[in-house]
């Protein structure tokens, strides 16, 4: 599953962010990926695609979101701990943050 965020821009469509997640075929569990555009972060739009995501990932039964982040990704790891993710040490390398949403 992919979002997408748009934008026109000199008459334009342009892709300003993306939110997806891969479902496991072992469980009813998903890894999500988000990127924003560097000069659209800060204004919102990874949080309306994550959460957006976690909403579709919901109703389609899954359980479970997460991701790896790294750890010096200071506002990535802000968002996700505003919508609700936990956020764990990486059990294999220190420069990752583990994030799970538990969408139960």
């Amino acid at each position: 599953m992919a979002l997408a965020a748009t934008t026109m821009l000199g008459g334009a469509e342009t892709l300003i962010g993306v939110a997806r997640y891969v479902r496991d075929k072992a469980d009813p569990s998903a890894e999500f990926a988000i990127v924003v555009a560097d000069s659209w972060q800060g204004r919102g739009i990874g949080g309306r695609l994550l959460a957006k995501l976690a909403e579709v990932a919901r109703r389609r039964g899954l359980k479970r979101l997460y991701g790896e982040i790294l750890a010096t990704n200071r506002p990535m790891l802000g968002l996700v701990r505003k919508l609700g993710f936990t956020l764990a040490r990486h059990a294999h390398d220190p420069t990752l943050t583990h994030a799970t949403l538990d969408l139960r």
